[in-house]
């Protein structure tokens, strides 16, 4: 049973175009929640003795680990690459103690980023910045709209940039060359990016 199950899905993947080569391609990356923002280390303290960054359980107790800037990459397809400096997204925040994910499986840690990193909420991070879609989404979170899901204007894909305005809640107010100004969601129903830096 299990061996005709397996044919008829190797017999589907052919149909529909793709061939035995669609068996090898690369599965969609798992985009990462939003939490409430970024920190950022510049690319010159990423570069010298200033990291590695401590991982604690709670702030300040249990140290689980270190990053090093060897170890944070795990968002530069959605960030651009570490030229820039390191980035991490930031789930929770007590005090100067940031929860941030730092990999691309999703595990979290506390740090304290001291002076060395800075710490922006996505609606100070993103404002201004041109930015993309990201691709595997849903046809649905391409669609750029004249207010929040109504009157839909064009369907972006994640080769159109745009310029972000501003946030309210899970939409974003766009300028697109396609379109002009409109708005479409920056997060999914489940709290995950829609979109990312244009690299």
């Amino acid at each position: 049973m299990a061996i005709r199950y397996l044919a008829v899905l190797l017999l589907m993947g052919i149909l529909r175009g793709g061939g035995p080569a669609c068996l090898a391609a690369e599965p969609a990356k798992m985009r990462p929640y939003s939490g409430i923002g970024v920190v950022s280390f510049p690319a010159s303290s990423a570069n010298r003795d200033e990291l590695p960054v401590h991982l604690y359980r709670e702030p300040g107790l249990s140290r689980v680990g270190t990053l090093d800037s060897s170890k944070m990459s795990g968002n530069d397809w959605i960030f651009g690459n570490s030229t820039h400096g390191v980035r991490l997204i930031v789930m929770a925040r007590k005090g100067d103690w940031l929860r941030v994910s730092y990999d691309d499986a999703g595990r979290e840690a506390w740090i304290d980023p001291q002076r060395r990193g800075r710490f922006l909420p996505w609606d100070r991070f993103l404002k201004s910045r041109m930015s993309r879609m990201l691709p595997g989404l849903r046809k649905q979170y391409y669609q750029l709209f004249q207010e929040p899901e109504r009157n839909p204007l064009v369907v972006l894909t994640p080769r159109h940039p745009f310029r972000v305005l501003r946030l309210d809640k899970e939409w974003a107010m766009v300028v697109s060359d396609q379109a002009g100004v409109g708005w479409l969601r920056w997060l999914d129903e489940d709290g995950r990016l829609t979109i990312g830096l244009d690299l």
